[in-house]
C-alpha cells in the first residue's frame, strides 16, 4: 500500500472514531497506530480541538498542498473533467472530514518542506506564526532500559519485568501495589521534554506532578527503611503518609524529607526552590545541616547557601493547576518560563524590561496570546519564526 492510499484509510478510520462510528477492531487499530509514533497521538489529540483543528487549515493554506491532495482524491474518485478549486472540494467534505485531511497533511509532509504541528498560523494578523502550547507528552523508561512514549490516551497497561503493572490513564500512570510479592532494585524513570508534562502515582499512592523538561527516577517498589525518589526540573508532590517509610526527594545536592504532605520542587538552575503548601518537610544539605519548613514557607538553596522565605504557594503551584502566574518576576525568567512550555528558541536583542512584572494567563494559550499579554504588562516587542522567538524594547 502506497503512502498515500495509507494515509487516506487512517483518516477515514479517524473520522468513524471521533464520530463513534468505529467497530471494536477499529478502535483497537488506532489505538495500534497512536502508539507507534508520538506525532499521531499529538495529531488526535489536536483533531479534539474545535480551535486547534480552524488553526490547523488556516496554516495549511499558507503552504503548497496541491499535489498532496490530488494523489489522495485520485484513488477516492475519478479525475473531474473540470477541475475545481482545492478548498471547492474541501468544502465538499464534512469539515471533520476536512480536519483529519489537515491533519495527516501536516503530519505526513512532503520533504523538502517538513513541517510542524504545533505551528500554526497567526490568528492576530501580529506574528509570522503562532505555537500551540504543551501537553501531556512523556516517556517512560523501563527497568530493562526500554521506553515508552506516553500521551493523553489511557485504557492499556504497561507490564514491568517482574509482573507489575502500570495502568495508563489520561495524562498520568498508576503503578499497582504488589503487596508483599515486591523485587527490590528494579527502577523506572519518567521524563518530559521541553512542551511537555505528566502526573504520576507511585505504588504507596504518592501523587507527583512532572513539568516541562523534568524527570523522576523512583523505584517500582518501595523497599527498605525509605521512599527515596530523583527528581530533575520542576515536581509537585502529594506524598502518602508512612511514619516508619519516610519519603525523601533528591535533587541537585539537597534531599527534602518528609512523612506526608503536599510541596513543590524547583530546580531548573542552580537554585533547589522547595515550597511547602501542608505538612511539614526538612530540607537537608551533605553534613547532615537540616532546615524544617512550616506550610507557606519556601528554602532556597544555591551553592550550599540556604535562605528561608515566606512565599506566595498559589504562585508556586500554579502551573500543576494549567496557569502562568507572574508576580513581582524578572522578565528573562519569564520568557525562559515560556520557552521551555511551548518549547522555543529565545533570541534576545539589546536591553530588556528590567522593573518587575505580574499577570497571568491560561498554560492552553496560544503562544501569540501569551506574548501580547507580555506586551502590554512589560513593553517588550516579540517577533515569532517557527520555534525562534526575538525579544526587545
Amino acid at each position: 500500500m502506497d503512502q498515500h492510499h495509507d494515509t487516506f484509510d487512517y483518516a477515514a478510520l479517524i473520522l468513524r472514531c471521533l464520530r463513534g462510528e468505529a467497530t471494536s477492531a477499529e478502535q483497537q487499530q488506532l489505538q495500534t497506530w497512536l502508539a507507534a509514533d508520538p506525532r499521531h497521538e499529538a495529531l488526535y489529540r489536536s483533531l479534539q480541538d474545535p480551535e486547534q483543528l480552524a488553526a490547523g487549515i488556516a496554516f495549511q493554506e499558507t503552504i503548497d498542498v496541491q499535489a498532496d491532495w490530488e494523489a489522495v482524491q485520485a484513488r477516492v474518485s475519478p479525475a473531474p473533467a473540470v477541475r475545481k478549486p482545492i478548498w471547492i472540494k474541501l468544502a465538499a467534505w464534512t469539515s471533520a472530514a476536512a480536519a483529519v485531511i489537515t491533519g495527516v497533511v501536516l503530519l505526513y509532509p512532503r520533504p523538502d518542506k517538513p513541517t510542524d504541528t504545533r505551528i500554526i498560523a497567526d490568528q492576530s494578523h501580529t506574528f509570522h506564526n503562532d505555537v500551540l502550547p504543551g501537553g501531556n507528552q512523556a516517556v517512560l523508561q523501563l527497568g530493562n532500559g526500554k521506553t515508552v512514549a506516553l500521551g493523553t490516551q489511557g485504557g492499556n497497561t504497561i507490564t514491568e519485568a517482574d509482573g507489575t503493572t502500570i495502568r495508563r490513564g489520561d495524562g498520568s500512570l498508576v503503578y499497582a501495589d504488589a503487596g508483599d510479592s515486591t523485587t527490590a532494585g528494579l527502577y523506572n524513570t519518567l521524563t518530559t521534554n521541553r512542551a511537555g508534562q505528566y502526573q504520576l502515582t507511585l505504588e504507596d499512592g504518592t501523587r507527583v506532578w512532572l513539568n516541562a523538561a523534568s524527570s523522576l527516577t523512583f523505584p517500582v517498589h518501595f523497599t527498605g527503611a525509605e521512599r527515596k525518589v530523583t527528581l530533575t526540573g520542576e515536581g509537585y508532590f502529594e506524598v502518602a503518609a508512612n511514619a516508619h517509610q519516610p519519603f525523601k526527594v533528591a535533587v541537585n545536592g539537597v534531599d527534602v524529607l518528609v512523612l506526608g504532605t503536599q510541596f513543590n520542587i524547583g530546580a531548573y538552575d542552580h537554585t533547589v526552590k522547595t515550597t511547602l503548601v501542608s505538612g511539614a518537610v526538612k530540607v537537608q544539605l551533605p553534613g547532615k545541616r537540616s532546615w524544617q519548613l512550616t506550610p507557606g514557607q519556601q528554602a532556597n538553596v544555591a551553592h550550599e547557601q540556604v535562605s528561608i522565605t515566606y512565599a506566595d504557594t498559589e504562585k508556586a503551584i500554579a502551573w500543576k493547576e494549567g496557569i502562568f502566574y507572574f508576580k513581582d518576576d524578572d522578565f528573562r525568567d519569564i520568557m525562559e518560563q515560556v520557552a521551555r512550555w511551548y518549547d522555543l528558541e529565545l533570541e534576545f536583542k539589546g536591553p530588556l524590561p528590567a522593573r518587575k512584572i505580574s499577570g497571568n494567563i491560561s498554560r492552553q494559550a496560544r503562544l501569540s496570546q501569551v506574548l501580547e499579554m507580555l506586551n502590554y504588562v512589560s513593553g517588550a516587542h516579540f517577533d515569532i519564526q517557527g520555534r525562534k522567538v526575538s525579544v526587545g524594547l
